[in-house]
């Protein structure tokens, strides 16, 4: 009986002794999203998980789709086709209240789309698309932004998700340190100050620090 798409990713993934975790780091997909493709709970894959699974793996993204061809064969871009900016790895895209909710794993993640990020950051990565306008006019609603939980200390400058105490969604701003004081400001210039520049201390915790800004086509 012929192999399914589940099946042949599986038994790459042994062939090569990686573990999910290591082909989740790879390919820049989360655990659960591997999990749920080897057990074909994932009926149809996007071309460009596909392809990253396919580079996870080293082999031949169509091997890996439809069993045909050698599962060494070299994938090759049509030539009429112009490569694209380099991609590091997909990164899910959560809501604001699962950001405020952040502990240390994309593991609960199992839905959402799966987005490029165009720069390296950790594994743990994780896509918040902007609502409000309280960014404007650098950061606009719509547009994505990537932001990497392993970098908890930024510097002063540094765009920030973070989650005050009486929240449970995390908030998007610009983290500016004077004389020792923190202060989470808002870019719009429409806003009164009291409400651009808000002090913190031990009422705020820092989820990630923003690696990347994309704006939709």
């Amino acid at each position: 009986m012929n192999k399914s798409f589940g099946q042949r990713v599986k038994a790459r993934r042994e062939e090569l002794d990686i573990t999910q975790e290591k082909l989740s780091y790879l390919a820049g997909i989360t655990r659960v999203g591997i999990t749920k493709i080897e057990l074909d709970q994932t009926k149809n894959a996007r071309a460009d998980t596909l392809i990253a699974i396919a580079k996870g793996l080293q082999c031949d993204p169509e091997w890996l789709l439809t069993g045909k061809l050698s599962k060494s064969s070299t994938f090759k871009v049509p030539s009429n086709i112009e490569a694209g900016p380099i991609v590091h790895r997909y990164v899910p895209e959560i809501n604001w209240v699962q950001a405020g909710g952040w502990t240390e794993t994309l593991d609960d993640i199992k839905d959402g789309p799966l987005h490029p990020c165009p720069v390296k950051s950790s594994g743990l990565t994780f896509a918040l698309r902007i609502k409000g306008d309280s960014m404007e006019p650098r950061f606009e609603e719509g547009d994505l932004i990537f932001v990497d939980p392993e970098l908890l200390n930024p510097p002063s400058g540094k765009f920030i998700v973070a989650q005050m105490e009486d929240s449970s969604e995390a908030t998007f701003k610009q983290l500016q340190v004077t004389d020792g004081q923190k202060m989470l400001k808002a870019l719009n210039p429409n806003y009164p100050p009291d409400m651009r520049y808000v002090k913190i201390n031990g009422n705020c915790r820092i989820v990630g620090t923003v690696v990347s800004h994309v704006k939709p086509v």
